[in-house]
């Protein structure tokens, strides 16, 4: 019977050390990419350690900027920080949230002044109107209603927003709301009557938009749109009076090329494109 001989692998193998010594500098390169993350967060916990913990870093100083309506000892004791206290040891958007508590307070930033005081800005409101429904508001020119009104708000002296179901606050899709919001802005920044001669803003779904002047309580149906075209004509009627608006009772500007202005006694109609002649 023949043996069968396996033949010999004759390639030549890689010698031994050279293997381990490949083996060794691949285990090195992992071990010198792992090694240090345990190591740096380490040497980060213990250095933010020694920084929220240093004597040196103590703050012995608050600023408050930005407030007005809101006394600044009250910013900083919303805001939490105390004088002693680290320079690190506080978060920057728990203080903010704990600042915007305050109705009054819209926005804040709290900056860090190396190495031992800090900054705190805010942003207030502004409010543009009372809104009046189960109770009286305060509406900034955004139409957010952002607190009822109270005995500590006293010296605002704005317009009233009358005919608003509670319900209905804050829906800002809402096309009478929208159309609200144009006429503030534009009385806010016109010229000639504006919304310092405001004393109501009346809403009516099936009217459109009226208001009541300072003077003499007039009232102005003015509608949904062409606010200033219809000012304007306003003013054109108005100065042909001297300005006087004793015995009117109200002006219907809905078209303001004829006005129509309803006396105390009877109805006049006047041409607004027309200098306040009558038609």
């Amino acid at each position: 019977m023949k043996r069968i001989m396996k033949k010999r692998n004759r390639r030549l193998k890689e010698p031994f050390r050279l293997r381990a010594a490949r083996a060794a500098r691949g285990a090195a390169r992992v071990l010198a990419f792992a090694l240090p993350l345990p190591l740096l967060a380490f040497g980060s916990w213990w250095a933010y350690g020694k920084l929220t913990t240093a004597g040196y870093l103590s703050i012995t100083g608050i600023s408050v900027i930005g407030a007005e309506r809101v006394a600044e000892e009250e910013v900083i004791g919303l805001s939490g920080l105390k004088e002693g206290q680290n320079l690190f040891s506080f978060s920057k958007d728990q203080v903010i949230s704990s600042l915007k508590a305050n109705a009054w307070i819209e926005s804040a930033s709290i900056d860090r002044k190396l190495p031992d005081r800090v900054v705190i800005e805010i942003t207030e409101r502004r409010p543009a109107v009372f809104v009046k429904t189960d109770a009286l508001y305060l509406m900034d020119a955004r139409g957010i209603i952002f607190k009822r009104y109270s005995a500590e708000d006293e010296g605002l002296d704005l317009p009233v927003v009358t005919g608003f179901l509670p319900g209905r606050l804050g829906e800002r899709e809402e096309e009478m709301e929208g159309r609200l919001l144009e006429l503030i802005s534009l009385l806010n920044n016109r010229s000639g009557f504006n919304i310092t001669g405001v004393s109501e803003i009346s809403v009516d779904p099936a009217h459109g938009l009226s208001i009541y002047t300072l003077d003499e309580g007039v009232r102005l149906d003015i509608g949904l749109d062409g606010f200033e075209e219809k000012l304007v004509s306003f003013e054109r009627i108005l100065g042909t009076r001297d300005g006087v608006l004793r015995g009117i009772e109200a002006f219907d500007l809905k078209n303001h090329r004829e006005v129509v202005v309803r006396f105390a006694t009877d109805v006049v109609k006047r041409g607004g494109e027309a200098n306040g002649k009558e038609g």
